[in-house]
């Protein structure tokens, strides 16, 4: 008995949790009531992710101290049974356990009570529901005995995984083994044969050969930078891991870049990329998970934004209390379709452990309202994450440790990667032309959603049209924009909509092009009080619905605005009244929001008349007169979308 203790602790401080339960078990099969070792038990198999072991582990340390001698107990063994499915015995446990909640310092358990008795009779609930997707297990040449994680879809049939391959359970003496030569997690590659996914070898390509643990990929929306994490062992006995990055040089990854040291901070770990893009300037936003001071609870989920001119990442934000809570957030997912972050929580309300959750928005600006539980099959009583989409948005891969997959210590020990497809997904096809006279190619085309609430937009999806036609699918019940530009013409805007639309419509738009004219344009309607630079009331509106509309359309564009008038008066004072009356239209243009460095304002008197002034016989031509009193436009340039995108916050 005495080895067995010696044994058992030294495990425990070794941070050896398999080692120590084969110990503690033999000292509780030998001192069944002794509280403190059960308890001990109880802890290591939660560790160990060991659920069913763990609640009956639970319940013999509260029969033996009538609940009373360590409170948590009851909300562990309540956890415990709510992550195998008695949410009947769960519930219970968290009720007894709300009394001692309400006296706790930590606030944060009296929330957390309510979620999960909350979470109980949600899961009760839909017992006899349908499955809001189909869920299958992995081929085994991929889901082997210890973990996989990190699914990455590159195409519809090849898939990158995290995984650490190993056949079964293995010891090593790491005081005399080279920490080199333990088995490492590393990038693996799957191929989808006949319907069916199969390894198919090692991924190393973008990350290089390291003696490091490697995972949690993701890639950027243009395909130009894939992000990764490297994790090692600190000197306290803390993984620690960093981000890095490759950028791909032609049709060849560069070497791996560390992010800066305001990302990767020292003595904290940083992990889970994943890359959105932010409405504003379109620029790539990495959300990734950490546990830096100032979160809201262990590990919440953090952004840095890439500035692509400069190369530089900003300083990294917590993505706010929309999200993360006190409890632990993890494996971000952001689809850039449909502007929306995928995450996993165990402080939000749902069926076990770690839930998978839907909300939209970016950065710090999410809509609460639209924060969404991913349902049944999806989610299951024990941890789901690292839920990630195919470019159907019909389909995905997922990660959990539910019951069904390859066990090695206990049924729940280990994550395994399943693919799923929703059961009734809805999506509304839209097919699109564009032409000028005729069809039109190297046309790019930008997809657009609106914020339901605000209107606001922001990119969903870009494609060059060679030639001519387009296709997207879009989500129901959501406003659209479709914006078309080629160099040389105007750009060309449709919005476009799937309210009160089904599955059973498709959309055709079309957008047309005019080419720009190398002459100036005439601006019809724009008149001046007499013998003033004051523009007409009347001259304002023909500005709103004419020049305005064009100028936000085409915001890289800039003009020259210039004014001209008959041959009557001075040549000076003719000169002086048309720059005055050219000032009066760029000052209006800049008082409706459009941006100075756009607008040149310039006066040419009589010097360019488009009509004779008078007749040949010398007499006066009112009407040639009326054609030279003219304001018109000419295109001079173009801004860089570094220029004319609106800066960051």
């Amino acid at each position: 008995m005495r080895k067995i203790k010696g044994l058992a602790t030294n495990s425990l401080r070794l941070g050896d949790t398999y080692g120590a339960l084969v110990y503690y078990k033999e000292w509780v099969k030998r001192k069944p009531e002794n509280a403190k070792v059960v308890f001990q038990l109880a802890e290591l198999y939660r560790g160990a992710r060991d659920y069913e072991h763990a609640s009956d582990a639970y319940w013999q340390f509260l029969k033996l101290t009538g609940g009373q001698k360590n409170p948590m107990a009851l909300y562990y063994a309540g956890d415990m049974f709510m992550q195998t499915g008695k949410y009947e015995e769960a519930k219970s446990n968290f009720i007894k356990f709300k009394r001692f909640a309400s006296n706790m310092d930590d606030k944060w358990y009296r929330r957390i009570t309510e979620n999960k008795i909350e979470g109980c009779e949600l899961a009760i609930s839909l017992r006899d529901s349908v499955n809001k997707a189909e869920v299958e297990h992995l081929d085994e040449s991929i889901n082997k005995a210890h973990i996989e994680f990190s699914p990455i879809p590159l195409d519809d049939n090849t898939l990158v995984y995290g995984s650490l391959v190993s056949e079964g359970v293995e010891f090593y003496d790491v005081e005399e083994l080279d920490s080199t030569a333990l088995p490492k997690r590393k990038f693996y590659l799957a191929k989808k044969e006949n319907g069916k996914w199969r390894s198919s070898g090692e991924f190393n390509d973008p990350i290089g050969a390291e003696q490091q643990q490697i995972g949690n990929g993701a890639i950027s929306p243009d395909g130009n930078r894939f992000y990764f994490t490297r994790c090692e062992e600190n000197f306290q006995g803390k993984v620690i891991c960093r981000l890095f990055y490759s950028e791909k040089e032609g049709n060849k990854w560069g070497e791996p870049i560390e992010m800066n040291d305001l990302i990767n901070l020292s003595g904290y770990t940083t992990t889970q990329p994943t890359v959105g893009r932010e409405s504003k300037r379109n620029q790539e936003v990495i959300y990734f998970v950490s546990d830096r001071p100032e979160g809201k609870g262990g590990l919440d989920i953090w952004f840095t934004e890439y500035h692509a001119r400069t190369k530089r990442f900003r300083a990294p934000q917590n993505a706010g209390a929309a999200i993360n809570t006190p409890g632990t957030e993890f494996t971000p997912y952001y689809d850039v379709t449909t502007h929306s972050l995928y995450f996993s929580s165990d402080g939000l309300v749902g069926l076990g452990g770690l839930d998978v959750y839907k909300i939209e928005g970016e950065k710090t600006k999410w809509q609460k309202d639209s924060l969404q539980h991913l349902g049944k099959a999806v989610n299951s009583p024990a941890d789901d994450f690292d839920f990630v989409l195919n470019r159907d948005r019909n389909s995905g891969f997922l990660v959990s440790n539910r019951e069904g997959g390859v066990a090695l210590m206990n049924a729940t020990c280990c994550d395994d990667i399943y693919s799923f497809e929703f059961v009734e997904y809805v999506n509304i096809h839209l097919n699109g032309l564009v032409i000028d006279s005729a069809c039109l190619d190297e046309v790019d085309i930008f997809l657009y959603m609106k914020d339901p609430t605000t209107g606001e937009k922001y990119l969903a999806e870009e494609l060059r049209v060679n030639p001519c036609t387009f296709s997207f699918t879009l989500e129901p019940d959501r406003d659209y924009s479709i914006e078309a530009k080629k160099v040389g013409y105007f750009n060309d805007i449709v919005d476009v909509s799937t309210k009160k639309k089904t599955p059973a419509d498709t959309l055709n738009v079309e957008l047309q092009l005019k080419k720009i004219p190398k002459k100036p344009i005439v601006l019809e309607g724009i008149l001046y009080d007499f013998d003033s630079a004051n523009l007409t009331a009347s001259a304002k509106v023909s500005l709103d619905t004419g020049l305005y509309p064009i100028m936000m359309d085409n915001p890289q564009i800039i003009i020259e605005l210039s004014s001209h008038t008959d041959s009557k008066g001075s040549d000076a004072y003719n000169l002086k009244l048309s720059e005055g009356r050219a000032k009066s239209v760029v000052d209006y243009m800049i008082s409706k929001g459009i941006m100075a460095k756009r607008l040149v304002a310039k006066g040419y008197g009589e010097t360019r008349p488009i009509a004779s002034n008078t007749f040949e016989d010398g007499s006066d031509n009112p009407d040639g007169r009326a054609l030279n009193r003219r304001t018109e436009f000419e295109i001079i340039g173009e801004l860089t979308e570094d220029e004319y995108l609106p800066e960051q916050d």
